[in-house]
């Protein structure tokens, strides 16, 4: 983890690292302004920053817009707008007003619970919660949405496209999930494998961590990389002197 921490430090700046760090986030903020309206009406029990203020903001201005503009997108999409959408937008902000109230009276219980829950589906499927999340609610609410394109456009039209952004909404969540508890075992491993990995030992000996030879000898022959050894933690550098004698090369 150490080393994956400070590789990712060197990196960082980078202008392809700042790309891809800035279109997730992009993508993720584009996607949750749809998916925030829609999901109280599928999810229960959300954490209390989730379903924030700001979020639901967000969400009454997706909505509120396919209300307002409803004429202009009736006329683009050649399907006839409909009062149904001021209903389902009056819905929404009923529905998010109660989920709000739910979590107001938990945390005046003292309740212990996670600020960034997603919720726990009402979907009634005998699936995996995660696969119910990545998978199932999209492709219901896009069912929905596709059932009711013809004779209630504008819904039809913002449920499916609720439904694309809760797809990726989602495997966004599970992939930041999963990323933050591989570099956990990540640190577990490099905790207990590195100075074996240093010393040379092979990979099924180090739980897949390996340091090659030649990496510490540039690193110590290298003067361009006097910055970067610096940089690193006192027990690695420390690590790095014992195990193979490099010390910090000299700047020019």
């Amino acid at each position: 983890m150490k080393l994956y921490n400070q590789t990712r430090e060197l990196v960082k700046g980078s202008e392809q690292w700042k790309m891809f760090e800035w279109a997730l986030a992009l993508l993720s903020l584009i996607s949750g302004c749809f998916a925030i309206s829609v999901v109280p009406f599928i999810r229960k029990d959300f954490g209390e920053r989730y379903l924030g203020w700001l979020n639901l903001f967000f969400g009454y201005t997706v909505v509120a817009n396919f209300f307002f503009l409803g004429n202009v997108i009736a006329m683009l999409t050649r399907h006839g707008g409909s009062r149904l959408m001021g209903f389902f937008w009056l819905a929404f902000m009923v529905m998010s007003a109660y989920r709000r109230r739910e979590i107001t009276n938990r945390n005046n219980a003292g309740v212990e619970w996670h600020s960034m829950y997603i919720g726990t589906s009402l979907l009634p499927l005998p699936f995996s919660q995660e696969k119910i999340y990545k998978f199932f609610e999209p492709a219901i609410v896009f069912g929905i949405g596709y059932f009711l394109w013809n004779s209630s456009g504008l819904v039809g039209l913002w449920l499916m496209i609720s439904a694309l952004a809760l797809f990726v909404n989602n495997h966004i969540v599970f992939y930041n999930e999963r990323r933050s508890i591989l570099d956990m075992r990540d640190a577990q491993i490099e905790a207990k494998y590195l100075g074996a990995a240093l010393s040379g030992k092979p990979a099924s000996e180090t739980a897949g961590l390996v340091v090659a030879e030649s990496s510490i000898r540039l690193m110590r022959q290298t003067a361009d990389l006097a910055g970067a050894f610096e940089s690193l933690s006192p027990e690695l550098k420390e690590v790095l002197e014992t195990e193979h004698g490099a010390t910090a090369p000299e700047p020019r």
